[in-house]
């Protein structure tokens, strides 16, 4: 057990998969001390850029993990296998492995294994969506916050390019004829858990439209969904494209998201 801060607790690269031998490893933050009792829990899936190889350690930016471990949930970042090693479903089946290990819960964590949400920003809001969309019984999860994710591949604009060599084809090896079934509102239902949409009206890099598609195709379905759009934001939620990722905007979306998570997966009891 590593302090992430005086308040914090966490536990490292703990293996919960080696598909094909990719070791595949989650980081878990909550508050100090761990909790006794079972909490909700919120997994966090790597926004690696383009479904590309991709650093897990970004959920223990303040706004992600950290935030979320303060709001009383136990908060997991996990990493999946990037498109240059598998194509798409293997993304997706990490995520669920990951949420199915949580289940089981082999370390003995405090995982309430009935309130668990999942979240991600790009492309891991790709898969946290397909993630909500596509459950079972071992990796179902009750909500998801899906923040400037694509939600139909088929539709070009901005980089999501479908016609030429990019990331959106590299997720299904060059093969585009599967780039519907690895979309979400391709899985859309009803009965499923319930959204927290999260995009910048001015994103140049995955189009606002995608958001409104998916949202719409949700309440359609009688699904539950709130899209919150950030006007005149782009893919950074800024309204400079090229600002970092560290602005007041990431920590007022990380609040939020913890609302939203709280409101879906129960209040969590807060201790000393």
């Amino acid at each position: 057990m590593t302090d992430a801060a005086p308040d914090l607790v966490c536990l490292l690269d703990i293996r919960y998969a080696c598909p094909d031998g990719v070791d595949l490893c989650l980081d878990v933050v909550a508050r100090a001390p761990m909790p006794a009792s079972p909490v909700p829990v919120v997994v966090r899936v790597d926004g690696c850029p383009g479904w590309g190889s991709g650093d897990r350690g970004a959920a223990m930016l303040p706004f992600v993990g950290p935030a979320m471990a303060r709001a009383g949930f136990l908060a997991v970042g996990i990493s999946v296998r990037h498109s240059g090693q598998a194509v798409f479903p293997a993304q997706l089946e990490d995520v669920q492995a990951a949420v199915s290990w949580l289940r089981r819960n082999p370390l003995g964590l405090p995982v309430d294994v009935d309130h668990i949400g999942v979240w991600g920003q790009s492309a891991g809001g790709h898969l946290a969506a397909m993630a909500g969309l596509l459950g079972s019984v071992e990796a179902d999860v009750q909500a998801v916050v899906t923040i400037s994710g694509p939600s139909d591949l088929t539709r070009g604009g901005g980089e999501m390019r479908i016609d030429r060599p990019s990331p959106v084809t590299a997720l299904v090896g060059g093969d585009t004829s599967q780039l519907w079934a690895a979309s979400p509102v391709a899985h859309v239902r009803a009965g499923g858990p319930a959204y927290l949409i999260i995009h910048g009206t001015s994103d140049e890099t995955v189009p606002y439209e995608q958001a409104e598609l998916l949202h719409r195709a949700l309440l359609a379905a009688g699904a539950d969904s709130r899209l919150i759009p950030i006007p005149g934001a782009h893919h950074n939620l800024l309204e400079d494209p090229e600002a970092p990722y560290d602005a007041q905007i990431w920590h007022d979306v990380a609040a939020e998201a913890a609302r939203f998570f709280r409101r879906h997966l129960g209040r969590p009891t807060l201790h000393a």
